[in-house]
Order: structure tokens, then sequence, then C-alpha cells
């Protein structure tokens, strides 16, 4: 019999999840609080590891024609000296689009299993399957919950209990601008400056993806007027090619301003209910790696799922072959961020020394462990 399963949350994980079950013909129902899809968000870059999922959906082809290649991701000092140079092209490569086109293109073909403007109001499991109640009185039992509801889930909070995100101890912010003549269209740069980066990162369409770091009380609220115009004073100091990109900004050009947040669970999986991307696992943004995980995260559930375990155990099976992956993945970002997000000029000229003279042997090794992920959900041998 072919399982039922509810997916909350129809983001990228979710839509991900959607797409590799439909191919197995399962029956699979997605819920989304927002009235319809909107093309929020700014960018993201999809690594070689998330590449390989979307070619298992066969949508790797759509995905690079969206957005940009890339060939190289170059970390600089704050006025654009090089420190440290990650070389995409070497490893299998990477696309940057912009989130929506990658929701968008995730969304094809599972359109009509999305049901909008509805959330949970109740769900109570058993052995035998889970019972819910949605926000529009309606009501449905299924054999799998999965709750891909991001940062603050509400799947995660009636299932494992009131669990708080960490707060990182920075804020950021997030725009789309035009990209200025001359800017290079096949390498992201990150500036490191005291206690702030900006990072710029080109998605095709002569677009540029920023986004700046800064360190800040958790929870200070800013008036959207006016943030573009205080978002450039913020990065004034930057050089390189930062005062072309932040020239491009416009009094009305859209700034998303969020707080950095982590969450750490010692498990994903109660029973008939498992978690997926940020509502397990939300980490910090420093490695490029978070819609990854999420697209990792539901092609290894989606072949749990298929593998004939009874339901339970597939779950299981899922939550013992990812947790070790991520929480390598999020600590490895995490103390990326803290050395991006130091504020003491000494400290920060002994890091820069430290990672200009890493052999790039060593370099390579961290590099290919972070994007060593196969389809059959093990280490894939990167070059």
């Amino acid at each position: 019999m072919t399982a039922r399963v509810l997916v909350v949350g129809a983001g990228i994980g979710g839509l991900g999840l959607a797409q590799a079950l439909r191919r197995a013909d399962a029956d699979v129902v997605l819920i989304e609080k927002a009235a319809a899809f909107q093309p929020v968000g700014a960018g993201l870059i999809l690594s070689v590891n998330a590449l390989r999922v979307m070619k298992g959906l066969g949508l790797a082809g759509e995905a690079l024609a969206a957005g940009q290649a890339l060939q190289a991701a170059h970390l600089t000092t704050a006025d654009g000296r090089p420190v440290q140079t990650v070389g995409y092209a070497a490893y299998g490569g990477a696309v940057a689009l912009h989130r929506a086109a990658l929701q968008a293109l995730l969304a094809r073909g599972v359109q009509d299993r999305v049901r909008f403007g509805v959330t949970l109001h109740a769900l109570r499991q058993d052995a035998e399957g889970v019972d819910v109640t949605f926000s529009d009185g309606t009501t449905g039992r299924y054999d799998v919950v999965v709750g891909a509801d991001g940062l603050h889930s509400d799947v995660r909070r009636r299932t494992f209990g009131a669990r708080p995100a960490r707060y990182a101890g920075y804020t950021s912010w997030r725009f789309v601008v035009p990209g200025p003549p001359g800017l290079p269209v096949r390498e992201a740069v990150e500036l490191w400056g005291r206690g702030c980066r900006l990072g710029l990162v080109p998605i095709g369409g002569g677009q540029v993806y920023g986004y700046v770091t800064a360190n800040a009380q958790e929870g200070q609220r800013e008036l959207p007027d006016g943030r573009a115009a205080r978002l450039q004073a913020r990065c004034a100091g930057f050089g390189g090619s930062a005062p072309a990109v932040l020239e491009q900004m416009q009094p009305d050009t859209p700034v998303i301003h969020t707080d950095i947040h982590e969450v750490r669970l010692p498990s994903w999986v109660q029973g008939r209910v498992a978690l997926l991307g940020d509502a397990a696992h939300a980490m910090t943004p420093n490695l490029g790696q978070g819609a990854a995980m999420g697209l990792e995260d539901a092609w290894v559930l989606a072949r749990a799922l298929r593998s004939g375990l009874d339901l339970p155990a597939a779950l299981r099976q899922y939550e013992a072959l990812r947790q070790r992956r991520v929480a390598e993945v999020q600590g490895a970002s995490r103390l990326v961020g803290r050395a991006g997000q130091l504020e003491s000029g000494a400290l920060r000229a002994a890091r820069d020394a430290v990672m200009r003279l890493t052999p790039p042997a060593a370099a390579h090794r961290s590099a290919r462990q972070m994007f060593a992920f196969g389809l059959d959900g093990g280490p894939h041998p990167a070059p």
C-alpha cells in the first residue's frame, strides 16, 4: 500500500521531498501557511552536493539555466586583499541563483499537491498513523508527517516541545541589485571587516545577491524605510568590488533583515513524525550549505520511505544517515562564523595570516568533505 505523507512547509526542503516522492508515485500532500508562492528571499549557492540531488530529481539542467555557474569563491580582507579561494570547478561546479527561482523550479509538477493558506491545528499520532486537524477545520490521517516548516517549526514544537533556537551573535541583511559593469560574473567574493562581513554573489540575469553580517544584540528591529541607505553607510569601509555594487542600491531596494540562529536537536524523529531542513537543524549561513542540507535531507528521507522498511524504522534510518553529516557541516559553519565576526585587530590579523598559510592540500580536504554527498546517502568520492 502506498504511504500517505503530509509535508508541512512548501519551501526548498519540503518541495524537494515532494519531488522525490512524486517520482516514486507516493501519495504526498503539502500544506503551506502562505496564500501562494511568492518571489521572496534573495540568493543562494547550490554547490556540487546540492546539484547531485537536483540531478537525481531531473532538475540540474534547469537550475544551471536559472542562475549563474560559479567557478570560484574568494575570501578577502575588507579592502579586497585575497585571503583564501575555493575553486568550485575542482569539485564539480556550483550555481548561484535567486531563492525564488529555485522554489519555482522545485514546485513544477507538485503545485497541485500544495494546500495554501493552511496550518496545523492539532497533531496526534498512534502506532498506526497520525491524525491531523488543519486550521480550516478539515482533518486527515497520514502514515507519516514531515515538518519542513523552517526555523520556527510548528511541527517541532508540537512533537518535541519548546526548544528555542540559539542566537549566533550576529544579524544579517540580504538584497539583490543589478550587477555593475565589469563585475566578474563567475566568481563570488566575501569581504571580512571588523565584526562585519559583506558577500557579493552573481546570480544570473545581470543580478548580484548581496549579504551583510554584523555583530549585534538579538532582536534589534529597524524600520524598512531607509534600510538600504543605512546598509550602504554600514558598508562604506569595504573596498574591492563592493563600492560599485553598493552604488546600485536604490532607496526602495528591498533589504531583508534577519537574525542568525541555529537549531540543535538530539533527535529529529518521534514515531511517525520527522523533521527536515531548518526545522531539524537550522545552521549559520557561513558555508552556503543551508539549502544543500535541506535537499540532501529530502533525497535521503525519500529513499528511506521507499526502502520497504516499516515506516517508523524508515524514519529512524533517515535520521541515522543524516545526523553526523549535518552536525559536521553545522559545526564547521559555526566556526567560520566565529572567525569571520572577530573584532580585535590583532586576532583578525592572526586569523588572516593562518588562512593564507593553510596548505592547499588541507583546504582541499575540507572542501572535499563538505561536498561529499552521494545519491545513496553516503559519501561521494569528490575529485
